[in-house]
């Protein structure tokens, strides 16, 4: 190579190195390496987490969340200002919620705010801002155990006896966890989220077997839990909960995601009885009696009567009730939660269409019901089975 062919790599090595400068410069000048808002999110939560730890303060207890700021993280040097890491021009702002889940495991839920560009909004922000309706199927509210159909009676407040409940045949309502589809029931006043697994546990079960001395033989007793004394269906649900995602079994070979045990939220459940003829479908009636602080069930049978656009909907075990009806379209027999108060040894279950009464010793599916709360962030989808919402997870 001769000594101008030298000089002229030289020279253009010389130039480029030059570019590489002058790029870095720039870079750091207008606030350092750019981030899209879902990895500053992650960014927050990764300073956190060493905050947290170091400074020895996280929650100690599951109801008792702590919230750390942006600008704590900055003045700490655990974390750049935030606004330096955003490719547009705008100035964000945010903190993380930590939550404590159970056996010393934590829930990091970060809340950035980069004004017209990005905002983390909770999943029942998006699913109401989405699906609220007053006619055909969607997402109605009812206020007082009426559904508002008038778009000038939607209430903007809140209240105790409030809340949003899907209705219809062909409503935009599934959530995925991990493999683990779910649908949306209802959101409460709190904007907590009723979810039903789309899917089953393994194997149908009774909803109680024991000896029931009202009709003398081992037809079962429909009382759900009573003072410590727990019905079999009771027992059934409660590993979903207290014991490792690998002993929930589902049907079809689908495991059971672990992630879920750390989005949920307590819940009431309401356990009363109702009648064949009773027309209520409020929750007035089932919710006389309430079993309080639980973090899974099954579905009360009033919601299965609230999902029916039918008018003649007029009782739980009308066919009519199946009209209409998304949570009719399962295609299989799954329990209620909900017991037959004229008959001690008798419950509630959807039989293919129609919500049928049984002997509590017969077996059909179980399908759960758990909640989840505001600290489920939206991440994306819109609902439909093919495009789920999904949620933002991050646990240690």
């Amino acid at each position: 190579m001769d000594k101008r062919m030298i000089k002229y790599l030289a020279i253009l090595g010389g130039i480029v190195l030059l570019l590489i400068i002058v790029l870095l410069l720039k870079n750091a000048a207008s606030g350092g390496v750019k981030l899209s808002y879902d990895k500053i999110e992650e960014r927050m939560v990764s300073a956190t987490k060493k905050y947290a730890q170091n400074k020895n303060i996280l929650p100690t207890e599951i109801d008792n969340p702590v919230s750390i700021s942006a600008n704590v993280l900055v003045n700490n040097g655990y974390i750049d200002d935030l606004s330096s890491y955003a490719k547009d021009d705008v100035r964000c702002s945010g903190e993380v919620v930590i939550y404590k889940t159970f056996d010393d495991t934590y829930d990091y839920v970060p809340i950035l705010n980069c004004g017209n560009k990005h905002e983390s909004r909770t999943l029942s922000s998006v699913v109401i801002e989405e699906n609220e309706t007053t006619e055909g199927s969607g997402l109605y509210q009812r206020i007082d155990g009426k559904f508002i159909t008038n778009v000038n009676d939607l209430y903007m407040g809140n209240s105790a006896d409030f809340e949003y409940v899907f209705r219809g045949d062909s409503v935009n309502n599934y959530v995925k966890i991990d493999e683990n589809l779910w649908r949306i029931v209802a959101i409460d006043s709190n904007e907590n989220i009723m979810l039903l697994l789309n899917n089953t546990l393994k194997t149908n079960r009774a909803w109680d077997t024991k000896y029931n001395i009202d009709v003398k033989r081992s037809r079962g007793i429909n009382t759900y839990e009573l003072n410590g004394l727990q019905s079999d269906i009771y027992k059934t649900l409660q590993p979903i909960y207290n014991e490792s995602s690998e002993k929930v079994v589902l049907k079809n070979k689908e495991k059971f995601s672990e992630k879920t045990k750390y989005l949920m939220t307590s819940m009431d459940l309401c356990v009363g009885k109702r009648s064949i003829t009773d027309s209520d479908m409020s929750g007035k009636t089932e919710c006389k009696t309430v079993l309080h602080d639980q973090h899974v069930g099954l579905l009360p049978a009033y919601y299965f009567m609230s999902a029916s656009l039918d008018p003649l909907c007029t009782s739980i075990t009308s066919k009519n009730c199946g009209n209409y009806n998304y949570l009719a379209s399962f295609g299989d027999s799954w329990w209620l939660l909900t017991a037959d108060s004229e008959n001690t040894s008798q419950a509630y279950s959807v039989s293919d269409k129609y919500a049928v009464v049984r002997v509590c010793s017969n077996k059909a599916a179980v399908r759960p019901i758990i909640k989840l709360g505001l600290r489920a962030i939206y991440s994306e989808g819109n609902g439909t089975k093919a495009n789920p919402y999904v949620v933002k997870f991050y646990s240690n």
